[in-house]
This record gives C-alpha cells, sequence and structure tokens, in this order.
C-alpha cells in the first residue's frame, strides 16, 4: 500500500509544520480539520479528508469592505471512494495544498466567515465514478467558496459548509470535472 504510505508521510510532515503553532491565536488559522464530502447524486462519491492549516504571515489581516481579510494555507489528503455500478469501489487517493482567504464579517467582531481559494492536487491513479466520468490527469485544480460559523472561548472551533469543484481547467480532454459539497469541522491551536 504505497499510496496509503506516502499519504501518511504528507500528513505526518503536515501536524509537523503546525506543532510548534499550538500556542498560537485561534484567529491565525492554524489547525487540524475533519472533512466530510458527498459528489453529485450522478456519480455517489464519498470524501474523506484530513488537513492543517496554517497562516500567511505575508498577507497578514486587513480590512476590506467592512470586514477582517486573512489568509491561511491548506494542505490536506482525501480519500475519494465511489461504488462501482458492477460491484466493487473505485478508490482515488489525493493530496492538495490550497491558499485560501477568508472574510470575517463586522471587521472581524463576528463569529461568521466566508472564504475561498483555488489549489493544486495530484491522486494516486486517475480519478473515477461510477457515473462514468474519468479524469485524463492526476494533477488537477481545486476551488472552493465555505461559509462558516466560530465558536469556543477563543473561537477555537469552527464548522462550515463548503462547494468544491475539481477539474484540470481543460490542461488536457477529457476534463468532466467533480463537484462536491462539503462539511468541515476544525480546530484552531
Amino acid at each position: 500500500m504505497i499510496h496509503f504510505s506516502l499519504l501518511s508521510i504528507a500528513s505526518a510532515l503536515a501536524l509537523a509544520a503546525v506543532a510548534p503553532l499550538a500556542h498560537a491565536d485561534a484567529s491565525a488559522s492554524n489547525g487540524i480539520y475533519l472533512q466530510y464530502g458527498k459528489a453529485g447524486s450522478d456519480s455517489n462519491t464519498n470524501a474523506y479528508t484530513l488537513g492543517v492549516t496554517k497562516p500567511m504571515d505575508w498577507f497578514g489581516s486587513r480590512t476590506l469592505w467592512g470586514t477582517q481579510a486573512t489568509g491561511f494555507w491548506d494542505l490536506y489528503g482525501t480519500y475519494h471512494v465511489s461504488d462501482r455500478n458492477n460491484g466493487g469501489e473505485y478508490k482515488t487517493w489525493l493530496a492538495g495544498l490550497t491558499p485560501t482567504f477568508r472574510l470575517r464579517f463586522d471587521e472581524g467582531r463576528s463569529n461568521w466567515f466566508v472564504d475561498g481559494g483555488v489549489g493544486v492536487s495530484y491522486t494516486d491513479v486517475l480519478y473515477r465514478s461510477n457515473a462514468g466520468k474519468e479524469f485524463s490527469t492526476r494533477f488537477n485544480f481545486g476551488s472552493h467558496v465555505a461559509l462558516g460559523y466560530t465558536f469556543g472561548a477563543q473561537r477555537e472551533q469552527e464548522i462550515s459548509v463548503s462547494f468544491l469543484h475539481y477539474s484540470n481547467a481543460s490542461i488536457k480532454k477529457p476534463n468532466p470535472g467533480e463537484n462536491y459539497v462539503q462539511l468541515r469541522y476544525a480546530h484552531s491551536f
């Protein structure tokens, strides 16, 4: 299971990268998260994600249109599984990195936020689903938008729902793309 080993190594490195940040302010977006996603009803694909976040120090915190704007790196591993119509499963491991920008309402005082980003991903095999979708590249792009809410004494916990689109941006055909609705729970350190 070399694919599992590569994902394990990548996850361990990602956790090591954020471990020294355990004392940081929760609003700085250092953290770890679990996420579940479901692709459109035609492909019936489930996605299970473990990820870490680290702030973009160069971006800092800015006021923009009455919001507080911040940026963070999102490094993650995802396991996609889809039942085959004739039995068995399509399974794909994915590793990705997404620069993400967040707007927190009321100049940062609100617990509500929106965020979005466009990043890169790489899969162990070509992605396939039971709807007949098959990607032509292992390298793809992922773009998302999310709405979330933070809670806890220092806003160290958050829950969000997002819409994610994976495709190869027409680098190569076919490029069917796949859309997911995702639910994330994150804990900041």
